[in-house]
């Protein structure tokens, strides 16, 4: 057991290891003519994913792998999210539930509920 400066505990190999989830905060929806961007924060370096649907059992993930992902090797992870869901994938004026999901490599923090309303049809 090796404790950093910061008194935070962990095992490590060369690197202090991380040992909290991120907190996230802020998830919002933005409905666009083009589709629907959601946005939140997190207080640690994390990835960006989202999962919606039309019931709070959600069903579709976007995107299908989280992206900036910092377990692997791709990024180091971002602290402001951003994913963009296209209005082709979506039904016009349908109310749709969403959450957000980030992850770094103490583990997957998932927000609450929230919901958003596509546009209609124009006429």
């Amino acid at each position: 057991m090796v404790k950093d400066i910061l008194g935070i505990s962990g095992t490590t190999t060369g690197n202090t290891t991380d040992t909290t989830k991120p907190v996230i905060t802020g998830a919002a929806a933005n409905v666009v003519a083009g589709g629907v961007v959601i946005t939140w924060k997190t207080d640690e370096l994390s990835s960006s994913q989202v999962e919606y649907g039309k019931t709070n059992t959600y069903g579709t993930l976007a995107p299908a792998q989280p992206q900036d992902d910092p377990t692997g090797t791709q990024s180091i992870g971002v602290t402001d999210h951003s994913v963009t869901i296209s209005a082709a994938t979506l039904e016009k004026g349908v109310t749709y539930h969403f959450r957000v999901k980030s992850k770094n490599k103490a583990g997957e923090a998932v927000s609450g509920d929230g919901t958003f309303t596509t546009l209609a049809a124009e006429e």
